[in-house]
């Protein structure tokens, strides 16, 4: 059994935004850290848009290519974090909220990702 802390990062469907933010903190995770995905409302597959958008990139052998999971089914989180954009709001008691400001799912949002990401590891590398 593992004793890493996870991060896990909700999107709605979580075939995208939170594929991304788990491939790409699990790139720079400290120590002792590592990151799932989840959807409140699981999408069927990985959205190949998110391949793409890290195709290439140091992070791409992190992204977890299974099917989505439910938020219900994954390990607890020591880290809940919820992933949106302007467009698609949602809640989840007890989580941090991550409000994108890029709309469409694509260079710019992947960008923005991966600044929050990267600040949240060397947040949890200081604590």
């Amino acid at each position: 059994m593992s004793s890493d802390k996870t991060v896990v990062f909700v999107c709605l469907h979580g075939t995208g935004m939170s594929r991304l933010a788990a491939a790409l903190f699990n790139h720079v995770a400290p120590t002792g850290w590592r990151a799932v995905s989840a959807g409140l409302a699981p999408g069927e597959a990985l959205s190949p848009t998110a391949a793409r958008l890290l195709e290439g990139t140091s992070a791409e052998p992190f992204l977890d290519c299974e099917a989505p999971r439910r938020l219900e089914t994954v390990s607890p989180a020591d880290r809940l974090i919820t992933v949106s954009n302007p467009q698609i709001r949602f809640e989840v008691p007890g989580a941090e909220t991550w409000r994108l400001h890029s709309t469409e799912f694509a260079e710019p949002m992947r960008d923005e990702i991966r600044t929050r990401v990267n600040a949240l590891a060397d947040s949890l590398r200081a604590d």
